[in-house]
């Protein structure tokens, strides 16, 4: 139509949604792979945790921390943070030397014997090792001391 002109609509912001920077959100546990090593004999790739059943079982579980604070989550039980990585004579992993050398390491349970281990920045947890038999920390059940 000749000489039609639309009127421009006003802008208006309502937040109905939370935004990605709400404080809550951005102080959340976060996982980056960028450490991972599938190099060493006790590690596992994402193909391997696939076929053994892990890998969506371990998807869930790291989902689920990812709504929280990651200190907030540490218990000691299924979330541990180790600091230092183990002596030789407690573990079967040896340091990747891609690490950072003060990485401060840290697990979590997925299912039975199986761990995501990797080392924690802020409220980052860096995914180094996917274990599925337990040998980044060697316990008294698997050494018998």
């Amino acid at each position: 139509m000749p000489g039609y002109k639309s009127k421009p609509r006003p802008k208006v912001f309502v937040k109905d949604k939370q935004s990605v920077n709400d404080a809550a959100r951005v102080s959340n546990f976060k996982l980056s792979f960028q450490y991972l090593d599938t190099s060493q004999k006790y590690g596992s790739s994402f193909k391997d945790w696939q076929k053994s059943g892990l890998l969506s079982q371990a998807m869930e579980t790291l989902y689920g921390y990812c709504c929280s604070p990651l200190m907030s989550q540490v218990d000691g039980d299924k979330f541990t943070i180790y600091g230092s990585f183990p002596p030789k004579d407690k573990t079967l992993f040896k340091y990747p030397k891609h690490v950072p050398e003060d990485a401060n390491w840290a697990r979590i349970h997925v299912n039975g014997p199986a761990v995501v281990v990797g080392h924690i920045v802020g409220d980052t947890f860096y995914v180094v090792f996917l274990d599925k038999t337990h040998k980044f920390r060697l316990t008294r059940k698997i050494t018998g001391k």
